[in-house]
């Protein structure tokens, strides 16, 4: 009887708590959205249940090859992309990308409650991505590069300030690097390309734990 009631309660309590955070992913953090100037294009793609950040390599404002080797992404790195996507997770699940059902519950789990750290994932592209939603909005330079910040803020460097490659892709032209923060259930991948965001002055969800709601809400920026 008692452990009826136990997980009569707990289904309750996750349900409700599931419920709630649905609910706050449909509202903005700001209800007056301001225009900005349109000096440089954010691009926000969703794959899976990941969501990327999406900036020009080589732009009059910040040129990413100071920050980042373009031959040491992807699978045949040759270099020769136009735009780089940005994402962060998990460094078992993230890179993993697992595709069997316990193997995706195992990585899951460990990842949510139990991360042994996180990696920033880099993917090169020769145009913008358009085999997954993508929604872009034009910000500031000043917003921008405290866009850049964020991101670069995210890369574990070495003493020497250098970044530090984890793994390449084997089925992508992206690569793994080791990253700063921990990665949890109240904070995912989703999370941090909306921190990123906000950043730009890009409204997001009031909470962004779902891909859904973070590209929501950005499709209602002004473009």
């Amino acid at each position: 009887m008692f452990l009826k009631k136990a997980c009569f309660y707990f289904l309750a309590v996750f349900t409700g708590t599931f419920s709630l955070l649905l609910l706050v992913s449909l509202l903005p953090r700001r209800w007056a959205i301001s225009y900005q100037e349109d000096d440089v294009t954010i691009c926000v793609n969703q794959v899976g249940i990941h969501t990327n950040i999406i900036v020009p390599i080589q732009h009059n404002i910040y040129n990413w090859q100071q920050f980042l080797n373009l031959k040491e992404i992807g699978k045949e790195p040759s270099g020769n992309y136009q735009y780089l996507g940005f994402g962060w997770g998990d460094r078992d699940f993230y890179p993993t990308n697992p595709s069997q059902f316990q193997e995706i519950i195992t990585l899951g789990v460990q990842a949510l409650f139990f991360s042994r750290g996180s990696v920033m994932r880099v993917e090169g592209y020769p145009e913008l991505p358009q085999n997954h939603e993508i929604h872009c909005v034009g910000v500031s330079t000043a917003n921008y590069l405290n866009t850049v910040q964020f991101i670069q803020n995210s890369f574990e460097l070495t003493p020497q300030r250098q970044i530090i490659l984890f793994v390449r892709s084997e089925e992508s032209e992206a690569s793994y690097y080791k990253a700063e923060g921990q990665y949890s259930v109240f904070r995912n991948s989703n999370n941090w390309t909306a921190e990123g965001l906000r950043k730009a002055n890009i409204n997001t969800p009031l909470w962004a734990g779902i891909p859904q709601a973070v590209m929501f809400h950005v499709s209602r920026n002004p473009q």
